[in-house]
């Protein structure tokens, strides 16, 4: 028997190296976590890094579970590097976390770009754990294109379980130019939901919208300011490996929205992105948002909560309102090729990190039905190429020049974070 086992050995070792047979076993998986050992924190507790671990003492060991574990530490934005290591000790495994906090209190440069009003800047003060709960505090003064003042709550986490929390106020005063009016808004917003197993979340969100604009005509009150109450539900799974640079997985909502007050319609809104890996420097990813409104504009929904597509966050290649719509489409194909990992440094005691990729990219945009919708087709596409600047704080900082507008030649853009994140916005 025993040659017949070295005889089946042998054959299995034809024309593949015994030695990568042997380091494909990892001496490691299945043994008892021992201990977890964290190291680096300064102001927070041990407890709070392993509440979110997917490794637990006691466990076997699971070592698919360090990508998860990583994820939830990064969500946090708690902290600027997190780095984990499992190690054969005494017959058991420990794993070993390190993490560089953020600064406490830390003030920062705030960047709003959009199409409509183009850059705002200011200062803001951003304080991590300031109240507790793993949350981050913001507030923020910003002049430009738009004056605006701003504060903000977040506790952000995708460990089952938890309860992700946002709640947000701003005030904002600029000039609308897609309806020819000076707009002063203030927003006051509450988003709270519950993680799930398996990266599913559910959550409900309420908004109070205050929109002032003046003598124009296009509020649907007739002192000129819209007072629209919202509230909603919304359903979503999260299997990206990160939310600030994912490069795998997907994400997908749909979000159902009732307005109230001097509007009543309906919002229905599906979004879904997915992210393939193709090499530790290239992937790509597919992006498609699609948001149905109803009632007749003017009556039921004020005009200026149409969409309108054009410009950096939403279809590159076209100009700032080239089809305007109360329904909307976007789609977008986006290929990377990283250039500079993400890396964590420090500067003057400050941890940072910051990574660069070049992209390309294609957008379709459509307005099923249309409001004030220029001559032509429905539909505008665009296509173009990229820098990707990561940078803490603000995510991702996009330098886009794309064609597509017919007569129109190249155009360049400006943009802030994620594409697919902004184009949800309002004013984008």
């Amino acid at each position: 028997m025993r040659l017949v086992r070295a005889l089946l050995i042998g054959a299995a070792c034809v024309g593949v190296p015994c030695v990568a047979v042997a380091q494909a076993v990892d001496p490691i998986e299945g043994l008892v976590v021992r201990e977890i050992r964290i190291s680096g924190l300064q102001h927070l507790s041990p407890d709070v890094v392993e509440r979110h671990l997917a490794t637990r003492a006691g466990a076997p060991f699971r070592r698919m579970l360090l990508a998860t574990d990583q994820r939830r530490l990064d969500e946090l934005r708690l902290f600027t590097a997190v780095e984990l290591d499992a190690r054969l000790e005494n017959d058991g495994v420990v794993l070993h976390v390190v993490v560089a906090e953020t600064l406490r209190l830390l003030p920062v440069l705030i960047i709003s770009v959009t199409d409509e009003n183009g850059l705002s800047a200011g200062p803001g003060l951003r304080a991590l754990n300031l109240l507790g709960g793993e949350t981050q505090t913001g507030v923020a003064v910003r002049f430009g294109g738009e004056t605006g003042v701003s504060a903000t709550l977040d506790r952000t986490t995708i460990t089952p379980g938890a309860w992700p929390l946002h709640l947000g106020f701003s005030y904002t005063s600029r000039e609308n130019p897609l309806y020819d009016f000076e707009e002063r808004a203030t927003s006051a917003v509450a988003r709270i939901s519950y993680n799930w197993p398996h990266g599913l979340r559910t959550g409900v969100m309420a908004d109070v919208l205050t929109l002032d604009t003046g003598a124009s005509g296009a509020s649907l009150s007739a002192d000129g300011t819209d007072v629209i109450p919202t509230i909603g539900a919304f359903f979503s799974v999260d299997t990206l490996d990160s939310s600030t640079d994912p490069r795998a997985g997907m994400w997908a909502e749909v979000e159902v929205d009732r307005l109230f007050g001097d509007a009543r319609s309906w919002t229905f809104i599906v979004d879904g992105r997915r992210f393939q890996r193709l090499s530790d420097r290239h992937g790509f990813g597919l992006f498609a948002l699609a948001t149905f409104q109803t009632g007749e504009v003017g009556v039921a929904l004020p005009e200026y909560l149409q969409f309108s597509l054009g410009g950096a966050n939403s279809v590159r290649g076209w100009g700032l309102g080239s089809r305007i719509g109360r329904n909307q489409f976007i789609g977008t194909f986006e290929y990377n090729y990283v250039m500079l990992p993400v890396r964590a440094f420090s500067i003057a005691g400050l941890n940072l990190y910051g990574g660069m990729q070049l992209a390309g990219f294609a957008d379709l945009g459509l307005t099923p039905t249309t409001g004030s919708e220029p001559e032509g087709e429905p539909a505008i596409d665009g296509y173009g190429l990229g820098l990707r600047f990561l940078v803490p704080f603000v995510d991702v900082i996009r330098l886009d020049v794309a064609w597509g507008e017919p007569d129109r030649g190249a155009s360049a853009y400006f943009g802030v974070s994620l594409k697919a994140s902004r184009q949800r916005s309002r004013v984008r």
